[in-house]
Formats: C-alpha cells, structure tokens, sequence
C-alpha cells in the first residue's frame, strides 16, 4: 500500500484553508480509487508557531528566546512518504523561510512532491521567484497542477509533469453537501483581508462573516488596539473553527462579496453569485475559469465549463500518480 501524505490545514489562520483541503482529500480519493493508497492528512501549521515564537518581536523576546534547531519538533518530517502532496500558495518567500527546515529534509530524502491545485505566488517579483526556485529546482518535483496559467508559466518548468489546472476548491460541491437553510433570502460580506465595508443588495439580510479566527484571540490586537480589537470582533456574526458553517452560509447566500478568493469560489461552485474586492495575484484563480469580470460585478460560474475541467484534473493526478507505482 502506497502512503501518500497531504500537508495541509491551518484553518485558525484562514477557514479557506480547509476548503482547498476538502477538495484536494475528494480528488485524491477519486482519482486514486483503483489503487492501493493510505491518504494521510497532517497540518502545517505547528511551523509557524515555531518561526513565529523563535524570530519574530515581541514573540520571541516574551518566549525567553529561541529554541535550539535540534529541538523543533516537526510532525511532518516523522514520517515515510511514498507521495508528499502540498496545495495552497506555497511559492513565495515567506513560506519557504517557514518551512525551510521541511524543505531540507526533502530535498535530501528526494520524497517525491506533488503540488496539487496550488503553488501561486505572492508577488512574482524576481526576487521572490529566485528565491523560491533555489529550493523547488533541488526538490523531487514529480507533479505540478497549477490552479492559474500565471503560476504554471513561473513555476511548471520545475516539475516533471505540470498541468494547467483549476483550484481545489472547485470540488467542493463534490466533497461537500450543504444543509438548506431556514433564512429569508441574504447575501454575504465577508471582508478581512483589505478593510471592513458594508455592501448592500435592496432589502436583503446582511450576514457578516470572517476567515481569520485568530483575530479573536490576537496577541497584537489585543495589546496594542484593544478597541479595535473589540468593534472587530463584534462587527461579525460568525467566526467559527468549523468550515462547514460557512459553507452552508455561502451554498445559500444569494450573492457573496468578499476580499477573500475561497469564499468566493465557495459560492460560485454551489450555483450562486459573488464578486472579489481585492487584487491579489492569488485572484488570477478566477480568470483561468473565465472570471476576470468578478473584479467589478457579481458573476456566476458556467457550471458545465467546470465539471470538463474536473474530469481533466482527475486524470491529471492519475498521470502523476503514476510516476511512483
């Protein structure tokens, strides 16, 4: 039986997370149902509490210091994969200063890597892809599915197989089944990312939501903008640890506005509306599905375009599976 580990989660930091897991653990299952595979998930997010409280002020001055790199402990690197499987955007600098402990150990145990669905940048400056490059070229890169052309062209040519292919969360429908909601018709704000803003649609309900619940237990809110930590927290009507809440909003919801490109994605896959208010390059997720138009008004996804391009992913990682039987 193959062992295949996907490194994934940190849903505290943004829920989104878990709606790329949720797609990656469905594509996974049913494109490698006919092989003898053990899909094993663990969270990356131990990693950041170690960087967090070993470099960065005032975190690591109140924690007495750093710990001795001997003494890091990282879950991750206990393990024999057959398949290292990662998704999210993992090519950017900060990221790769994150886990660059967990870099190391694969490139000098060459565990195969797949990057499933994933792996934009942040700024696709020269910098950033110089940087990332001096870790990804030394990597055993077996297979790339990017989830936007721009990310394919940067970073496919590390790879041995790369795919232009769509974002995780677009098998949501597949992996999830909202419950119907007793609500009058409402629509969604869902903004934590660039500022708070109100939208309205006629009379319909506002629900107010956010992806971060770490703002509700914040160090640095707390300590240095209590009141603004407050009026945040309370401008909310739902931060929670489970994603499945905010997928029955956002399978409801009429229309969804948001600065945060899962939510959207979120509702489109289940039939409904949203438009995007942000311009992160993380966003060109939607233009690779015909979406650009998101960016000024709310649009709808073209749901038969959607389930050709799944079918073609699917046999996508079957081909890059492949590379390990």
């Amino acid at each position: 039986m193959k062992q295949i580990f996907y490194f994934g989660h940190c849903w505290a930091d943004n829920i989104g997370n878990a709606f790329i897991d949720f797609g990656i653990n469905y594509s996974l299952k049913e494109a490698l149902k006919d092989y003898d595979v053990q899909i094993n998930n663990i969270s990356n997010q131990q990693p950041y509490n170690d960087y967090k409280f070993n470099y960065r002020f005032p975190y690591n001055y109140l924690s007495g210091g750093r710990k001795k790199e001997e003494d890091v402990f990282d879950l991750r690197m206990q393990t024999k994969p057959d398949l290292v499987v990662l998704g999210g955007s993992l090519f950017d600098v900060f990221w790769c200063k994150v886990h660059a402990k967990f870099l190391d150990w694969l490139i000098e145990n060459q565990h195969p890597v797949f990057v499933l669905g994933g792996g934009g940048g942040n700024n696709y400056s020269q910098e950033e892809l110089d940087f990332v490059s001096s870790y990804w070229k030394k990597i055993n890169f077996i297979g790339y599915v990017a989830r936007d052309e721009k990310a394919y062209a940067n970073f496919g040519k590390y790879a041995k197989i790369a795919y232009s292919g769509i974002d995780n969360a677009f098998f949501l429908n597949n992996a999830f089944t909202p419950a119907p909601l007793n609500m009058e018709p409402f629509i969604i704000n869902s903004f934590d990312l660039t500022y708070l803003r109100t939208i309205k649609e006629d009379s319909k309900k506002i629900v107010k939501l956010s992806h971060r619940l770490l703002d509700v237990d914040s160090f640095k809110y707390f300590l240095v903008k209590k009141l603004k930590a407050f009026k945040l927290i309370k401008s909310y009507d739902l931060i929670t640890d489970y994603p499945n809440d905010y997928l029955h909003l956002y399978a409801n919801a009429d229309v969804t506005h948001s600065d945060r490109v899962h939510a959207c994605v979120s509702s489109l896959i289940y039939g409904k509306k949203a438009q995007y208010y942000d311009k992160s390059d993380r966003s060109y997720l939607f233009d690779r599905v015909g979406l650009s138009e998101i960016r000024n008004k709310p649009v709808e996804l073209d749901m038969n375009f959607i389930e050709d391009e799944k079918k073609k992913q699917l046999e996508a990682i079957r081909k890059i599976f492949m590379q390990i039987c």
